[in-house]
């Protein structure tokens, strides 16, 4: 390398040079001296040009735990090139990252950690849900990155245990790992760059602030060139990153795609994803994930997109800001703020096929389960699960309404297959009545059912009469009985309720309802009258129900259609207090429990809740369907069969058949 000098006169010496100094500089007035930087020190002064986060990933990164190890490659989520840029644009502190499961969001953060490493290095803080997940991010996927890419080498200090703990120390600054609830690991540390992964799993310690606002306070010195990532998948409304993302963002953004065929820009939504609609097909969600038979319809000009066609929408789409419109980098330049927030779906990701989407909603569809519906809302649209049920109202219940009148069971279908397998009540113990319902299962998994009947008794005798006296018909005049009943035995009636029970054992049980417990049911055996030591004959056992369990699949079944596999069906001329009364509960996802407001009734609902737990008793979901008598006979008449005449000589047939 040719050898440069540079000349450089020194009129006046500075007044806050030592005396020493000072002499020995003036002892060498008017030498010269020739020296030259070594590689090392012309690495260090060399200003290097500034380059984007997502051009340096694609340079330096190397990915080992993923489907597809190697270079980091930005077409493969190509909506994160655009997050990982925005963090480090001058006036953005904090980056909400609102996702789903499998779409990359923590392998761009890490891209975003390894810039920092090696363009603008300061302690950096990773906050884990728990100790176990911190400690095997950092053996698993930290320190491998470290390792893994041959500029971030190079800051390794070459000993072993600078990697092999919860601290990782490199040549010029450290990565410290933190989980929620330790305020030991969230404090006493200043951080520049903070990651909160997960955050909506995070625990908060016992009297003092929540994990999330410890950890951010020790970013306060770094003000104004801090940089904290907040990314999660959502729960609830009122969790940490949808709170974060709808009240902390002063700027939201949206990724905008461009349909590959006409080429119209648009933003993704569930509805229109498809899927074929034969009952065959829209009723078995394993069927359309296996077979890969879901699409999405451009707005447009209607072309289906395979996941193919999705990939390369995505690749040529942009973030976009809510209510502006304007691209990400100039809103970014025009507006300059401090928080940003990015909302990522599943059907945008290249791991995500848009038939696994469409097989979660069928899933759900199908099971009616309320777990199912959130584990769409949360994993797939990353939208918090919303207490829905109190949207209820009293016209959606009388829409459930089919032709049949009251006390009426529903008929065969047209090949003769009966509807409904079995009949069950559930009967709400009152201090002067009885409100009770009796309803019909089908046949299967479905468990579509139709309410038969809904009223009030005013005594045992009238109760007996309805549920195990009375006869009741279907259209073509097939007779049907309550084969099991459940009744509440809690309150100031329980010893005359254990009575009844004992009358018609087997027939009826006493129920009591828990908020949570282990199992949907417990059985607990009743040898004693309440309060008495007067034996029960017989002895009893209390059903202990999970009505959590239960209240979340009855919220769930009044969601389906009523032309729908599953429907819960109601006669018709349904009284409008059961209704009212059928909408007066409502789920609060604070104290994860379902509460009733002081001044509504819910008998009805209650009703209800414990025909659901007598059809889960008798395990209506595994029983097979009846065939038709006609069809039944028509399968035991035996074929006609060829048989040989038996030769002279040879053997007779019966010898054939031994």
């Amino acid at each position: 390398m040719k050898s440069q000098t540079r000349q450089v006169r020194v009129d006046k010496l500075p007044g806050w040079l030592p005396e020493s100094v000072r002499e020995a500089v003036l002892r060498q007035a008017g030498q010269t001296h020739v020296f030259q930087f070594s590689q090392g020190e012309r690495k260090v002064f060399r200003r290097r040009k500034p380059i984007p986060v997502s051009e340096w990933a694609e340079r330096h990164r190397v990915v080992h735990q993923s489907s597809i190890p190697g270079r980091w490659h930005n077409d493969v989520t190509p909506y994160m090139t655009g997050i990982m840029d925005a963090s480090f644009f001058p006036s953005v502190e904090t980056i909400i990252i609102c996702k789903t499961p499998q779409t990359g969001g923590s392998e761009a953060i890490h891209n975003c950690v390894a810039y920092a490493i090696d363009r603008a290095p300061g302690p950096a803080m990773y906050v884990f849900p728990d100790r176990i997940t911190a400690k095997e991010n950092a053996q698993d996927r930290i320190a491998p990155m470290l390792e893994a890419s041959p500029r971030l080498r190079t800051y390794l200090t070459g000993q072993a245990d600078d990697t092999s703990s919860l601290r990782l120390n490199l040549a010029h600054m450290t990565i410290y790992l933190g989980w929620s609830g330790s305020v030991s690991r969230l404090g006493n540390k200043p951080i520049r760059y903070l990651v909160l992964d997960e955050l909506d799993k995070y625990q908060n310690p016992k009297n003092e602030a929540s994990s999330e606002s410890l950890a951010e306070k020790r970013t306060t010195t770094w003000r104004r060139k801090r940089k904290i990532w907040k990314i999660s998948t959502p729960t609830i409304e009122g969790g940490p990153i949808w709170r974060a993302f709808g009240e902390e963002a002063q700027a939201k953004f949206d990724f905008w795609v461009r349909c590959p065929h006409c080429g119209t820009w648009q933003l993704m939504n569930f509805d229109r994803i498809k899927w074929p609609q034969e009952d065959e097909i829209k009723q078995e969600p394993e069927l359309v994930l296996s077979k890969r038979l879901a699409w999405y319809e451009c707005e447009t000009c209607g072309a289906c997109w395979d996941d193919n066609d999705r990939d390369k929408a995505v690749r040529l789409g942009q973030w976009r800001a809510r209510g502006t419109g304007l691209e990400l980098s100039a809103h970014l330049k025009t507006n300059r703020p401090a928080k940003i927030g990015f909302h990522i779906p599943s059907w945008l990701s290249y791991f995500v096929s848009l038939s696994e989407i469409a097989a979660a909603f069928l899933r759900w569809k199908k099971s009616g389960n309320r777990d199912d519906l959130k584990d769409f809302m949360n994993q797939y649209k990353a939208e918090p699960w919303r207490a829905y049920d109190v949207q209820r109202s009293e016209d959606a219940i009388l829409e459930l309404c089919d032709d049949r009148p009251r006390g009426i069971v529903p008929g065969c279908l047209k090949d003769g297959t009966p509807r409904a397998a079995v009949l069950v009540a559930g009967v709400d113990t009152q201090h002067r009545y009885f409100r009770y319902v009796i309803r019909a299962f089908g046949w299967g998994g479905e468990e579509e059912s139709w309410l038969v009947q809904a009223g009030s008794v005013p005594t045992f005798e009238a109760l007996e009469q309805v549920l195990f006296k009375n006869v009741y018909l279907d259209a073509d005049g097939k007779e049907y009985r309550v084969r099991l009943a459940v009744q509440d035995a809690m309150g100031t009636r329980t010893k005359d309720v254990y009575s009844f029970c004992a009358r018609h054992r087997g027939k009826v049980f006493p129920y009591q309802g828990k908020r949570t417990l282990a199992t949907p049911v417990q059985y607990s055996p009743q040898e004693f009258y309440p309060g008495t030591k007067l034996r029960i004959p017989g002895g009893l056992v209390l059903w202990k129900v999970d009505t959590t369990f239960f209240k979340n699949d009855l919220a769930a079944k009044l969601q389906i259609l009523p032309e729908d596999p599953g429907a819960f069906h109601l006669y018709n001329g349904i009284s409008d207090e059961y209704a009212r009364e059928m909408t007066a509960e409502y789920y609060d996802d604070e104290k994860l429990c379902w509460m009733c407001p002081d001044n509504k009734d819910n008998h009805f609902w209650d009703c209800e809740v414990m025909a659901l737990v007598a059809a889960y008793e008798l395990d209506i979901r595994n029983w097979k369907r009846r065939m038709p008598r006609a069809k039944r006979e028509e399968q035991r008449r035996p074929e006609p069969t060829f048989q040989q005449q038996a030769r002279p000589g040879g053997r007779p047939n019966w010898f054939a058949r031994r």
